[in-house]
């Protein structure tokens, strides 16, 4: 075939004279070294944030739900806020849209979750899905303008 002596690897388009040449130095003593541990620091700071302490799952689940309930509190802000800025027919539709949009939350965590039902998972993959929906409805409030300064 086309790969016969090629070796393992090697592309046989290319002769061993036109691949490219490394540095004399490129694997010099203490580089590899280096790479790999400025490798490990930055995998280590991305997955555990930083060298504190790590949290328990307790404690995890603790700040959700605090960060959870901040959120749910400026979501109700701005629904009263949302909800004074209609007239009456208004109000009903933004509210049977705010009950139909809760509903949609509690199901769309239920489903977000499932796949770790049963295990220690569930309660804080539950809690971050509320917290993301709830600030992206949040958000969904503000096209009411109802913080503008010029009302």
């Amino acid at each position: 075939g086309c790969f016969t002596n090629a070796g393992y690897g090697a592309n046989p388009l290319i002769s061993m004279a036109e691949m490219p040449k490394m540095p004399s130095n490129f694997l010099s003593e203490d580089k590899p070294m280096r790479f790999f541990f400025a490798l490990f620091f930055f995998a280590y700071i991305i997955f555990f944030g930083s060298f504190g302490h790590d949290q328990t799952m307790m404690e995890m689940k603790e700040e959700a739900g605090v960060k959870y309930k901040q959120a749910d509190g400026e979501m109700n802000r701005i629904y009263k806020l949302a909800r004074e800025a209609c007239d009456s027919a208004g109000k009903e539709r933004l509210k049977k849209a705010q009950l139909a949009w809760i509903k949609y939350r509690d199901l769309c965590c239920e489903a977000e979750a499932s796949i770790y039902e049963g295990g220690s998972l569930y309660g804080l993959a539950y809690t971050n899905c509320m917290i993301a929906l709830t600030k992206e409805r949040t958000g969904r409030l503000r096209v009411y303008d109802v913080e503008s300064s010029w009302k």
